[in-house]
């Protein structure tokens, strides 16, 4: 009888063992293996084209960059952004301060609505770097079939972003093939300058012979520039241009002085540019350029 207890007492003390070993496994949740991780959607890399202005601010220019986007929607938004973040590239610069948001970009009865956020009034553009600025926003936009740009801050229409130039409307896109690509940019270095006028050419001292051609940018009053040509002696000839551009902006300039009925004594003569004071009419900023004349 003590022996059937004992192996009584030993099969539960078995049984509870099985039980107490089951409990500690894993149990596979049946469900679970029917369920597979679902991929994250990987970025898509388009190629857009931006548009910026020369480091002079003259001209615009078109350059191509790489976006990432995780849906294709927002191609056009990654762009502006791309465009606010500046071109990476030496020879020109962007427009706007980087910590300017685009809020959203979106198509309103055919017409593409972007708006930024309240940091984009405190960009501190002129009125040509303002007429840029909206000319850029329209031209990055017509490559994704706006022909037409609205710009808003915060979701509202204003009739002017800084002062200068109604936004009221929208902005109208131009013909894409009117701006060059960057690479087709002449490269224009600074020869001599000063506060008021930046020379492409010529150098000092270059040698000339039938013409005298000087070119480059100037930052003058009313746009307009005064020169004389003399040979130490004499003024042999004296006129005044007008920059495509007024100051506080930098105009593009050309002066061409004729040498062949000129007498220069010593084959050598000084290019001296210069503008009148608006207040009183004096000679103000100065810039000589001496070249040497072959016959």
């Amino acid at each position: 009888m003590m022996k059937k207890k004992m192996l009584a007492l030993m099969m539960i003390m078995l049984v509870s063992f099985a039980i107490l070993s089951a409990c500690g496994k894993d149990i596979p949740d049946p469900d679970a293996t029917n369920l597979s991780p679902t991929p994250d959607k990987k970025n898509e890399t388009h190629q857009v084209v931006l548009y910026f202005a020369d480091n002079d601010l003259m001209n615009t220019y078109r350059i191509k960059k790489e976006v990432n986007v995780r849906k294709e929607d927002q191609v056009a938004k990654a762009a502006l952004e791309a465009w606010i973040n500046g071109p990476g590239h030496e020879e020109l610069t962007g427009l706007i301060q980087s910590d300017v948001i685009v809020e959203y970009v979106e198509e309103v009865d055919g017409i593409a609505h972007v708006s930024f956020s309240k940091e984009i009034k405190e960009s501190n553009l002129g009125s040509s770097g303002e007429l840029m600025f909206a000319e850029q926003i329209a031209m990055i936009m017509q490559q994704f079939g706006f022909d037409q740009t609205q710009i808003l801050v915060e979701g509202e229409i204003g009739e002017t972003l800084l002062g200068h130039l109604y936004t009221g409307e929208p902005i109208v896109a131009k013909d894409p093939d009117s701006y060059l690509w960057v690479d087709e940019k002449e490269s224009s270095e600074i020869v001599l300058q000063n506060v008021a006028f930046r020379i492409y050419e010529p150098s000092p001292n270059t040698e000339v012979k039938d013409r005298i051609i000087v070119r480059g940018l100037a930052r003058v009053y009313e746009g307009t520039i005064l020169y004389e040509f003399e040979d130490g002696h004499f003024i042999l000839d004296e006129g005044f241009t007008t920059a495509t551009e007024g100051a506080p902006g930098w105009g593009e300039f050309e002066i061409i002085i004729e040498l062949d009925d000129l007498d220069v004594a010593n084959y050598s003569g000084t290019v001296i540019l210069f503008e009148e004071s608006a207040k009183d009419g004096s000679r103000i900023n100065e810039l000589q350029i001496p070249v040497k004349v072959t016959k």
